[in-house]
Protein backbone atom coordinates (compact mmCIF):
# COMPACT_ATOMS: atom_id res chain seq x y z
CA UNK A 1 0.00 0.00 0.00
CA UNK A 2 1.37 3.41 -1.03
CA UNK A 3 1.51 5.16 2.34
CA UNK A 4 1.29 8.95 2.29
CA UNK A 5 4.15 9.12 4.83
CA UNK A 6 6.54 7.81 2.17
CA UNK A 7 5.02 9.88 -0.64
CA UNK A 8 4.99 13.14 1.32
CA UNK A 9 8.50 12.48 2.62
CA UNK A 10 9.84 11.99 -0.92
CA UNK A 11 8.08 15.12 -2.13
CA UNK A 12 9.43 17.09 0.84
CA UNK A 13 12.99 15.93 0.14
CA UNK A 14 12.79 17.00 -3.51
CA UNK A 15 10.93 20.27 -3.03
CA UNK A 16 12.78 21.56 0.04
CA UNK A 17 16.14 20.27 -1.19
CA UNK A 18 15.87 22.04 -4.55
CA UNK A 19 14.34 25.17 -3.01
CA UNK A 20 17.13 25.48 -0.44
CA UNK A 21 19.77 24.96 -3.12
CA UNK A 22 18.16 27.63 -5.32
CA UNK A 23 18.00 30.12 -2.44
CA UNK A 24 21.68 29.54 -1.65
CA UNK A 25 22.63 29.96 -5.31
CA UNK A 26 20.77 33.28 -5.51
CA UNK A 27 22.42 34.47 -2.31
CA UNK A 28 25.89 33.58 -3.64
CA UNK A 29 25.24 35.29 -6.99
CA UNK A 30 24.09 38.47 -5.24
CA UNK A 31 27.17 38.34 -3.01
CA UNK A 32 29.45 37.91 -6.06
CA UNK A 33 27.92 41.03 -7.65
CA UNK A 34 28.98 43.03 -4.59
CA UNK A 35 32.33 41.26 -4.30
CA UNK A 36 33.57 40.13 -7.76
CA UNK A 37 36.59 38.38 -6.28
CA UNK A 38 34.35 35.91 -4.49
CA UNK A 39 34.15 32.43 -6.11
CA UNK A 40 30.91 30.48 -6.51
CA UNK A 41 31.03 27.66 -3.93
CA UNK A 42 29.27 24.49 -5.15
CA UNK A 43 29.84 22.77 -1.83
CA UNK A 44 27.55 25.29 -0.17
CA UNK A 45 24.87 24.48 -2.78
CA UNK A 46 25.07 20.78 -2.00
CA UNK A 47 25.12 21.42 1.74
CA UNK A 48 22.03 23.67 1.49
CA UNK A 49 20.28 21.08 -0.66
CA UNK A 50 21.09 18.39 1.91
CA UNK A 51 19.83 20.47 4.81
CA UNK A 52 16.67 21.33 2.89
CA UNK A 53 16.13 17.69 1.97
CA UNK A 54 16.44 16.62 5.61
CA UNK A 55 14.02 19.30 6.75
CA UNK A 56 11.60 18.60 3.90
CA UNK A 57 11.77 14.86 4.43
CA UNK A 58 11.02 15.18 8.13
CA UNK A 59 8.21 17.67 7.52
CA UNK A 60 6.73 15.54 4.75
CA UNK A 61 6.95 12.41 6.87
CA UNK A 62 5.21 14.20 9.72
CA UNK A 63 2.34 15.39 7.51
CA UNK A 64 2.13 12.05 5.74
CA UNK A 65 2.02 10.27 9.07
CA UNK A 66 -0.94 12.39 10.15
CA UNK A 67 -2.76 11.62 6.89
CA UNK A 68 -2.00 7.89 7.23
CA UNK A 69 -3.16 7.89 10.84
CA UNK A 70 -6.44 9.59 9.94
CA UNK A 71 -6.90 7.22 7.02
CA UNK A 72 -6.37 4.15 9.22
CA UNK A 73 -9.03 5.41 11.62
CA UNK A 74 -11.67 5.77 8.89
CA UNK A 75 -14.41 3.20 9.06
CA UNK A 76 -14.62 1.11 5.92
CA UNK A 77 -18.01 1.59 4.29
CA UNK A 78 -20.11 -1.00 2.47
CA UNK A 79 -19.36 0.57 -0.90
CA UNK A 80 -21.19 -2.14 -2.84
CA UNK A 81 -24.45 -1.45 -1.02
CA UNK A 82 -24.00 2.31 -1.44
CA UNK A 83 -23.19 2.02 -5.14
CA UNK A 84 -26.13 -0.31 -5.75
CA UNK A 85 -28.36 2.38 -4.25
CA UNK A 86 -26.66 4.92 -6.51
CA UNK A 87 -27.57 2.80 -9.54
CA UNK A 88 -31.21 2.76 -8.48
CA UNK A 89 -31.19 6.54 -8.03
CA UNK A 90 -29.53 7.48 -11.33
CA UNK A 91 -31.10 4.82 -13.55
CA UNK A 92 -33.97 6.03 -15.73
CA UNK A 93 -37.29 4.83 -14.36
CA UNK A 94 -39.78 4.02 -17.12
CA UNK A 95 -42.42 5.61 -14.87
CA UNK A 96 -40.54 8.91 -15.05
CA UNK A 97 -43.24 11.41 -16.18
CA UNK A 98 -40.89 13.15 -18.63
CA UNK A 99 -39.86 9.85 -20.19
CA UNK A 100 -43.50 8.78 -20.47
CA UNK A 101 -44.35 12.03 -22.29
CA UNK A 102 -41.37 11.65 -24.62
CA UNK A 103 -42.20 8.00 -25.25
CA UNK A 104 -45.76 8.94 -26.27
CA UNK A 105 -44.31 11.48 -28.70
CA UNK A 106 -41.96 8.81 -30.09
CA UNK A 107 -44.91 6.49 -30.65
CA UNK A 108 -46.73 9.27 -32.48
CA UNK A 109 -43.71 9.88 -34.71
CA UNK A 110 -43.67 6.17 -35.56
CA UNK A 111 -47.38 6.22 -36.41
CA UNK A 112 -47.02 9.31 -38.62
CA UNK A 113 -44.04 7.83 -40.47
CA UNK A 114 -45.86 4.54 -40.98
CA UNK A 115 -48.80 6.40 -42.54
CA UNK A 116 -46.69 8.66 -44.76
CA UNK A 117 -44.20 6.03 -45.93
CA UNK A 118 -46.33 2.88 -45.70
CA UNK A 119 -45.35 1.76 -49.22
CA UNK A 120 -41.65 2.49 -48.70
CA UNK A 121 -40.94 0.84 -45.36
CA UNK A 122 -39.10 -2.46 -45.26
CA UNK A 123 -40.15 -3.32 -41.73
CA UNK A 124 -41.57 -1.88 -38.54
CA UNK A 125 -39.96 1.21 -36.98
CA UNK A 126 -38.56 0.40 -33.55
CA UNK A 127 -37.47 2.26 -30.45
CA UNK A 128 -33.88 1.22 -29.76
CA UNK A 129 -30.96 2.22 -27.56
CA UNK A 130 -30.30 2.63 -23.86
CA UNK A 131 -33.82 3.75 -22.91
CA UNK A 132 -35.11 0.41 -24.16
CA UNK A 133 -32.18 -1.55 -22.69
CA UNK A 134 -32.65 -0.11 -19.20
CA UNK A 135 -29.21 1.56 -19.08
CA UNK A 136 -30.15 5.24 -19.49
CA UNK A 137 -29.35 7.85 -16.87
CA UNK A 138 -32.36 9.61 -15.38
CA UNK A 139 -30.90 13.09 -15.95
CA UNK A 140 -29.48 12.45 -19.41
CA UNK A 141 -31.53 10.48 -21.90
CA UNK A 142 -33.11 10.61 -25.32
CA UNK A 143 -35.14 8.15 -27.38
CA UNK A 144 -33.83 6.57 -30.59
CA UNK A 145 -36.11 5.28 -33.34
CA UNK A 146 -34.84 3.14 -36.22
CA UNK A 147 -36.74 3.44 -39.53
CA UNK A 148 -36.04 0.64 -42.06
CA UNK A 149 -36.84 1.52 -45.68
CA UNK A 150 -37.03 -1.20 -48.31
CA UNK A 151 -34.15 -1.65 -50.75
CA UNK A 152 -36.18 -0.28 -53.70
CA UNK A 153 -37.83 2.61 -51.82
CA UNK A 154 -35.40 5.36 -52.82
CA UNK A 155 -32.66 5.71 -55.42
CA UNK A 156 -30.11 6.57 -52.71
CA UNK A 157 -29.66 6.89 -48.97
CA UNK A 158 -29.36 10.65 -49.51
CA UNK A 159 -32.83 10.82 -51.06
CA UNK A 160 -34.20 8.65 -48.24
CA UNK A 161 -32.71 10.90 -45.57
CA UNK A 162 -33.86 14.13 -47.23
CA UNK A 163 -37.42 12.84 -47.80
CA UNK A 164 -37.80 11.87 -44.15
CA UNK A 165 -36.24 15.13 -42.97
CA UNK A 166 -38.58 17.23 -45.14
CA UNK A 167 -41.60 15.32 -43.83
CA UNK A 168 -40.61 15.77 -40.18
CA UNK A 169 -39.61 19.41 -40.67
CA UNK A 170 -42.58 20.54 -42.78
CA UNK A 171 -45.48 18.18 -42.08
CA UNK A 172 -45.04 16.88 -38.54
CA UNK A 173 -46.04 19.17 -35.68
CA UNK A 174 -46.17 19.03 -31.90
CA UNK A 175 -46.80 21.79 -29.37
CA UNK A 176 -43.53 20.97 -27.55
CA UNK A 177 -41.40 20.61 -30.69
CA UNK A 178 -38.89 23.46 -31.01
CA UNK A 179 -36.51 22.20 -33.71
CA UNK A 180 -35.97 19.51 -36.32
CA UNK A 181 -32.31 19.26 -37.23
CA UNK A 182 -30.07 17.26 -39.50
CA UNK A 183 -27.42 15.24 -37.67
CA UNK A 184 -24.60 13.06 -38.87
CA UNK A 185 -26.55 9.80 -39.17
CA UNK A 186 -29.94 10.72 -37.80
CA UNK A 187 -32.59 13.41 -37.65
CA UNK A 188 -33.01 15.05 -34.26
CA UNK A 189 -36.33 16.32 -32.95
CA UNK A 190 -35.84 18.66 -30.01
CA UNK A 191 -38.68 19.13 -27.53
CA UNK A 192 -39.06 21.51 -24.61
CA UNK A 193 -40.89 19.88 -21.72
CA UNK A 194 -41.15 21.58 -18.32
CA UNK A 195 -38.53 24.13 -19.44
CA UNK A 196 -35.98 21.40 -20.21
CA UNK A 197 -34.83 20.20 -23.65
CA UNK A 198 -35.23 16.53 -24.62
CA UNK A 199 -34.47 14.80 -27.88
CA UNK A 200 -35.80 12.03 -30.07
CA UNK A 201 -33.36 10.76 -32.70
CA UNK A 202 -34.84 9.22 -35.84
CA UNK A 203 -32.38 6.92 -37.62
CA UNK A 204 -33.43 6.01 -41.19
CA UNK A 205 -31.64 3.25 -43.06
CA UNK A 206 -32.10 1.58 -46.43
CA UNK A 207 -32.18 -2.20 -46.37
CA UNK A 208 -29.72 -3.97 -48.63
CA UNK A 209 -30.73 -6.49 -51.27
CA UNK A 210 -28.81 -9.25 -49.51
CA UNK A 211 -30.94 -12.38 -49.34
CA UNK A 212 -29.12 -13.97 -46.40
CA UNK A 213 -29.49 -10.95 -44.11
CA UNK A 214 -32.85 -9.20 -44.10
CA UNK A 215 -31.91 -6.64 -41.43
CA UNK A 216 -28.64 -5.27 -42.86
CA UNK A 217 -28.68 -1.95 -44.66
CA UNK A 218 -27.08 1.45 -45.17
CA UNK A 219 -27.15 4.67 -43.17
CA UNK A 220 -26.81 8.07 -44.79
CA UNK A 221 -23.80 9.97 -43.42
CA UNK A 222 -24.32 13.72 -43.42
CA UNK A 223 -20.77 15.11 -43.27
CA UNK A 224 -22.05 18.70 -43.08
CA UNK A 225 -18.78 20.07 -44.42
CA UNK A 226 -17.63 21.88 -47.56
CA UNK A 227 -14.49 19.73 -47.51
CA UNK A 228 -16.19 16.32 -47.33
CA UNK A 229 -18.92 14.79 -49.44
CA UNK A 230 -21.91 13.09 -47.89
CA UNK A 231 -21.66 9.32 -47.91
CA UNK A 232 -23.22 6.15 -46.52
CA UNK A 233 -22.13 3.36 -44.22
CA UNK A 234 -23.18 -0.21 -43.57
CA UNK A 235 -25.31 -1.05 -40.57
CA UNK A 236 -27.37 -3.77 -38.99
CA UNK A 237 -29.25 -1.89 -36.30
CA UNK A 238 -31.37 -4.88 -35.34
CA UNK A 239 -28.20 -6.78 -34.43
CA UNK A 240 -27.60 -4.24 -31.65
CA UNK A 241 -30.70 -5.57 -29.93
CA UNK A 242 -28.97 -8.96 -29.72
CA UNK A 243 -26.48 -7.55 -27.19
CA UNK A 244 -28.12 -8.55 -23.93
CA UNK A 245 -26.36 -7.47 -20.75
CA UNK A 246 -26.94 -9.27 -17.48
CA UNK A 247 -28.34 -7.27 -14.57
CA UNK A 248 -24.89 -6.81 -13.01
CA UNK A 249 -23.45 -5.75 -16.38
CA UNK A 250 -26.25 -3.20 -16.75
CA UNK A 251 -25.44 -1.80 -13.30
CA UNK A 252 -21.79 -1.49 -14.32
CA UNK A 253 -22.69 0.31 -17.52
CA UNK A 254 -24.86 2.76 -15.60
CA UNK A 255 -22.18 3.71 -13.03
CA UNK A 256 -19.51 3.96 -15.73
CA UNK A 257 -21.75 6.13 -17.91
CA UNK A 258 -22.25 8.38 -14.89
CA UNK A 259 -18.46 8.46 -14.32
CA UNK A 260 -17.99 9.33 -18.01
CA UNK A 261 -20.51 12.19 -17.71
CA UNK A 262 -19.38 13.63 -14.37
CA UNK A 263 -15.64 13.50 -15.10
CA UNK A 264 -15.76 14.16 -18.87
CA UNK A 265 -14.13 10.84 -19.74
CA UNK A 266 -13.61 10.73 -23.55
CA UNK A 267 -15.15 7.33 -24.23
CA UNK A 268 -18.38 6.35 -25.97
CA UNK A 269 -21.16 4.53 -24.13
CA UNK A 270 -21.16 1.91 -26.88
CA UNK A 271 -17.47 1.20 -26.28
CA UNK A 272 -18.07 0.98 -22.53
CA UNK A 273 -20.75 -1.64 -23.19
CA UNK A 274 -18.42 -3.70 -25.40
CA UNK A 275 -15.57 -3.41 -22.86
CA UNK A 276 -17.88 -4.77 -20.15
CA UNK A 277 -18.76 -7.76 -22.35
CA UNK A 278 -15.08 -8.34 -23.20
CA UNK A 279 -13.98 -8.03 -19.57
CA UNK A 280 -16.54 -10.59 -18.43
CA UNK A 281 -15.58 -12.97 -21.23
CA UNK A 282 -11.86 -12.60 -20.46
CA UNK A 283 -12.45 -13.22 -16.74
CA UNK A 284 -15.05 -15.94 -17.25
CA UNK A 285 -15.23 -18.15 -14.17
CA UNK A 286 -13.53 -15.51 -12.03
CA UNK A 287 -16.16 -12.78 -11.87
CA UNK A 288 -16.52 -11.55 -8.26
CA UNK A 289 -19.97 -11.35 -6.70
CA UNK A 290 -19.20 -8.09 -4.91
CA UNK A 291 -20.27 -5.05 -6.97
CA UNK A 292 -17.30 -2.89 -5.98
CA UNK A 293 -14.93 -5.67 -7.02
CA UNK A 294 -16.73 -5.87 -10.37
CA UNK A 295 -16.02 -2.16 -10.83
CA UNK A 296 -12.34 -2.73 -9.99
CA UNK A 297 -12.22 -5.66 -12.42
CA UNK A 298 -13.52 -3.46 -15.22
CA UNK A 299 -11.16 -0.60 -14.33
CA UNK A 300 -8.22 -3.01 -14.45
CA UNK A 301 -9.39 -4.40 -17.78
CA UNK A 302 -9.80 -0.95 -19.35
CA UNK A 303 -6.44 0.23 -17.99
CA UNK A 304 -4.62 -2.78 -19.45
CA UNK A 305 -6.40 -2.86 -22.83
CA UNK A 306 -7.55 0.62 -23.86
CA UNK A 307 -4.24 1.48 -25.57
CA UNK A 308 -3.99 -1.66 -27.69
CA UNK A 309 -7.26 -3.56 -28.00
CA UNK A 310 -9.22 -3.37 -31.26
CA UNK A 311 -12.96 -3.50 -30.67
CA UNK A 312 -15.39 -3.59 -33.59
CA UNK A 313 -19.04 -2.59 -33.42
CA UNK A 314 -21.39 -5.50 -33.92
CA UNK A 315 -23.64 -3.65 -36.39
CA UNK A 316 -20.81 -2.61 -38.72
CA UNK A 317 -17.44 -4.36 -39.00
CA UNK A 318 -15.98 -1.15 -40.46
CA UNK A 319 -16.88 0.77 -37.30
CA UNK A 320 -13.83 0.37 -35.05
CA UNK A 321 -14.90 1.70 -31.66
CA UNK A 322 -11.31 1.96 -30.41
CA UNK A 323 -10.25 4.09 -33.35
CA UNK A 324 -9.86 7.44 -31.58
CA UNK A 325 -7.06 9.73 -30.37
CA UNK A 326 -4.18 8.08 -28.54
CA UNK A 327 -4.08 11.04 -26.16
CA UNK A 328 -7.69 10.33 -25.14
CA UNK A 329 -6.85 6.66 -24.63
CA UNK A 330 -3.90 7.60 -22.42
CA UNK A 331 -6.14 9.94 -20.42
CA UNK A 332 -8.66 7.12 -19.86
CA UNK A 333 -5.85 4.76 -18.83
CA UNK A 334 -4.44 7.27 -16.33
CA UNK A 335 -7.88 7.98 -14.86
CA UNK A 336 -8.36 4.25 -14.27
CA UNK A 337 -4.93 4.01 -12.62
CA UNK A 338 -5.78 6.96 -10.39
CA UNK A 339 -9.00 5.35 -9.15
CA UNK A 340 -7.26 2.00 -8.57
CA UNK A 341 -4.41 3.63 -6.62
CA UNK A 342 -6.81 5.69 -4.53
CA UNK A 343 -8.85 2.57 -3.77
CA UNK A 344 -5.73 0.66 -2.71
CA UNK A 345 -4.93 3.40 -0.20
CA UNK A 346 -8.51 4.07 0.92
CA UNK A 347 -11.33 1.76 -0.32
CA UNK A 348 -13.99 4.36 0.50
CA UNK A 349 -12.48 6.61 -2.20
CA UNK A 350 -14.32 4.61 -4.89
CA UNK A 351 -17.43 6.56 -3.90
CA UNK A 352 -15.76 9.80 -4.95
CA UNK A 353 -15.76 8.61 -8.54
CA UNK A 354 -18.90 6.52 -8.86
CA UNK A 355 -21.32 7.96 -6.36
CA UNK A 356 -23.62 10.48 -8.00
CA UNK A 357 -22.28 14.00 -7.47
Amino acid sequence: MDKKLIKYSKNGIVIFGLSNALINAIQQLNSIKENPEQVFDWSKIFKSAGNGAILGGLGGAFLGGIVDSNNDKKQRLNTSAILSTVVSNIRLDKENPIYKKLSIKANRIINEIEKKFRYSLGGSPLKIGSTEDGTSLSDSFDIDISIPFSSNSFSSTSEMYESLYQFLDKSYSDKNLIEVRKQRKSIGLLYRINNEDYKIDVVPYKLSKTINNKTAGYLFVNNNSIFKNDSYTKTDIISLKSINLTNSQQKLLIVFKNWKKEFSIPISSHLLKMLIIDAFEFNKGNIPRDFTKKILLLLNYIEKNIMSKRIISIENTNNILTNFDESDKLYIKNECIKILNDYEYQPNSILKYFKNI
